[in-house]
């Protein structure tokens, strides 16, 4: 079963159940044998459970979507220096066999053990997150309180979450660093989730915005990986062979960056280019005709293109 709401399911049933399914698979990937996909699997999660609190974050009232917001970041963050420290020998590997020194991955790859070791072995992350954060977290998603049904208690959240993608786009537009791409790309992700949830109202536009939002975060996101690997190894440089070892590597990962980001922001203006407004208005109107004839918006979308066909 995907992370979404099922036409004609009460919409508090619909958030509390999809975020009961995401805190169960991150109990199940806490449980496993693989610590690595632990890690990435349940921040995901987590994630995308934050996602659907922000859909219905108007019902739930300010206090209660900050501290359940602030619950599912928190209860991540024992996992996250990992995750960066896996992240980093990832990124490098990634760039090819044109990466000028194997020895700065070998460094890489010993931080990232030391890390792993450190705080999954030894500080017994992945017990400490699941007994003290998850299982506390999973007891609180029945007590979330969303009053309206329907088309009412998502819309003040659909507009938000893609209007403050608006204005992460202008902002990175504006002066591209490294913090307002990484905005851009939280905001687009959350967008996506948003979509996911949603899926039942997709119209064939729809289902492509959702492609492309998923599109622009993977390609931000390895953006973001580049920048982290630039700002560690320049932080450090005599740790990493000196400037004169670094000079090649960081003008291959600018080159990088750059095709990255020119991609990145074509992406960003197709899933931006309707105002908030509109972007709601389109997405209710196929979520209130799925809702009334059961099917989904795609559905619905073809059914009045075949109308029109014939009375043209």
């Amino acid at each position: 079963m995907t992370f979404t709401l099922k036409l004609g399911e009460p919409v508090a049933e619909g958030v509390r159940r999809n975020a009961s399914r995401e805190i169960r698979k991150a109990l199940d990937h806490l449980s496993g044998p693989d610590d690595v996909e632990a890690v990435h699997e349940t921040r995901k999660c987590f994630k995308k459970v934050r996602a659907a609190l922000r859909l219905v974050r108007e019902d739930l009232g300010e206090d209660a979507y900050h501290e359940e917001n602030w619950a599912f970041r928190d209860a991540a963050r024992p996992l996250t220096q990992v995750r960066d420290a896996q992240m980093l020998v990832e990124t490098f590997d990634k760039l090819g066999p044109a990466t000028p020194s194997a020895a700065i991955r070998d460094m890489l790859r010993a931080n990232e053990k030391e890390v792993t070791e450190r705080v999954l072995h030894t500080g017994q992350a992945l017990v400490v997150v699941k007994k003290f954060a998850v299982e506390a977290l999973a007891r609180r998603v029945p007590s979330w309180t969303i009053d309206r049904d329907g088309w009412a208690a998502v819309a003040s959240g659909v507009r938000r979450v893609y209007r403050t993608g608006h204005h992460a786009l202008a902002r990175a537009i504006e002066l591209p660093t490294v913090e307002n791409l990484h905005e851009l790309r939280k905001q687009t992700k959350y967008v996506w989730h948003v979509l996911q949830l949603l899926e039942p109202a997709w119209s064939p536009h729809d289902e492509g915005l959702a492609e492309r939002a998923h599109d622009l975060s993977r390609e931000l996101g390895d953006d973001h990986d580049l920048a982290v690997v630039r700002s560690t190894l320049a932080a450090d440089p005599r740790a990493y062979g000196g400037h004169a070892a670094l000079k090649a590597l960081f003008s291959l990962i600018d080159s990088h960056r750059a095709e990255l980001q020119q991609r990145a922001f074509v992406l960003a203006k197709q899933i931006y280019a309707d105002p908030p407004q509109v972007f709601a208005s389109r997405l209710e109107g196929y979520w209130r005709a799925a809702s009334t004839s059961g099917s989904s918006g795609a559905d619905v979308d073809r059914r009045t293109d075949r109308r029109s066909l014939k009375a043209s």
